[in-house]
């Protein structure tokens, strides 16, 4: 899939069609129900325990049936209440657990087990969340079961979280396969790595015909050999009144930011930006550190992420958009020409959102918010197939 842009009337046109239900814990802003939508979907309910989240989300789909609050005090009797499903009913069960115990840019292992504050909440244990999930799951038994999560959950310190997830699932009745699926791919103008963990009921497989070692092949889109580009995303954006007093904010606040001194040097002609593994610095990096070794001075450990700042070129997909990449106070994505980070509707375009998506909250909770999303464009490639290689095989068994 190539990026495209569309609006909430599309969403609800595409929706309207109904050809699956779904669910959503840890529903955001409702990046991932925007997927979900595109491909057919049917929101049938959300829960997200951030109330400005809700806000936004709500803002966007006003009569969607939602809990705002946690998790643990939801039951899936609950929610078959809410919605009228019966146990089994449930197509897909969707949610994307909190990230920062897997994060490659977060803490990883080191606060696992202890209370810690993340999204501007104290929670303890944050990365058990995910067993909150799988109860609830066990408890409808969807015939599918989708989690979405940072590309760290696959690494050697998280496998044991993994694969107890795996062993959950299996326990109730599930055969599970996971990927790592890289966002420019997949219609994401975002160098955006997220590892999307699939379960399916093993008797929908049975029905259909599907074995497990096929269960891979099936579930997951194959890529495009095209890569989304900023260019493709906001080239055309003209700034009118609104967005040019946000960009002149995000200038502003910038200039406030330690990293300016730094920020300001980086080039603005896209050719001259080289590449260093995952990070992308100027072609000053090596000066900088060469005048300061003239001096006799070194650059300090903490403050290398300084040079790691990144300016975007036009004809590449950006960097992951991150709640901290995308903060004004740490300003690590650039303008591909202005010395800023991307406004909100730049941002939202980035991340694959309506064009006339609404967001709430302040600038930085807008942006931040953004951030945390799942892509939507993303979503709607796996749900895609989902929906024709095991969902529509197994309803049209079942008539």
């Amino acid at each position: 899939m190539r990026y495209f842009r569309y609006t909430l009337d599309d969403l609800k046109q595409s929706s309207d069609r109904k050809l699956f239900n779904y669910i959503s814990f840890f529903a955001g802003g409702g990046g991932s129900s925007a997927g979900y939508k595109l491909a057919g979907g049917d929101c049938r309910f959300v829960n997200e325990f951030q109330q400005v989240a809700v806000d936004t989300y709500l803002e966007n789909w006003p009569n969607t049936p939602h809990i705002c609050g946690d998790i643990k005090d939801i039951t899936g009797q609950q929610i078959m209440e809410m919605t009228g499903l019966k146990k089994g009913e449930l197509d897909i069960l969707d949610g994307s657990p909190p990230c920062p115990p897997f994060s490659m840019s977060g803490t990883k292992q080191k606060g696992w087990g202890k209370e810690k504050t993340a999204y501007g909440m104290k929670q303890k244990n944050i990365e058990d969340l995910t067993w909150e999930q799988i109860r609830i799951a066990g408890e409808m038994m969807p015939k599918v079961i989708i989690c979405e999560n940072v590309k760290g959950l696959t690494m050697e310190y998280a496998k044991e979280h993994l694969q107890r997830m795996v062993n959950d699932f299996e326990a109730l009745g599930y055969t599970t396969v996971f990927k790592v699926l890289k966002g420019q791919y997949y219609g994401v103008p975002q160098k955006r790595e997220r590892v999307f963990i699939v379960s399916v009921r093993n008797d929908v497989m049975d029905k259909i015909g599907l074995p497990f070692m096929c269960l891979e092949s099936t579930v997951f889109p194959d890529p495009e050999d095209h890569v989304s580009t900023i260019s493709d995303a906001i080239a055309d954006i003209q700034l009118n009144n609104e967005n040019r007093v946000e960009a002149e904010e995000l200038k502003e606040a910038m200039k406030k930011s330690a990293k300016y001194k730094w920020l300001k040097r980086l080039q603005k002609n896209p050719d001259r930006v080289v590449s260093v593994g995952d990070d992308v610095v100027a072609p000053w990096y090596d000066k900088v550190i060469a005048h300061r070794s003239k001096m006799g001075k070194t650059v300090p450990e903490k403050k290398m992420s300084f040079y790691q700042s990144r300016r975007v070129p036009w004809n590449q997909a950006s960097h992951t958009l991150s709640e901290q990449g995308l903060q004004t106070s740490l300003a690590v994505h650039l303008h591909p020409e202005e010395d800023r980070v991307f406004t909100t509707k730049e941002s939202a375009r980035i991340m694959t959102l309506p064009d006339d998506y609404k967001f709430t909250g302040t600038l930085n909770e807008k942006l931040a918010r953004i951030g945390l999303m799942v892509a939507p464009l993303q979503m709607k490639c796996l749900a895609d197939n989902i929906y024709n290689n095991i969902l529509k095989p197994y309803k049209e068994l079942e008539q």
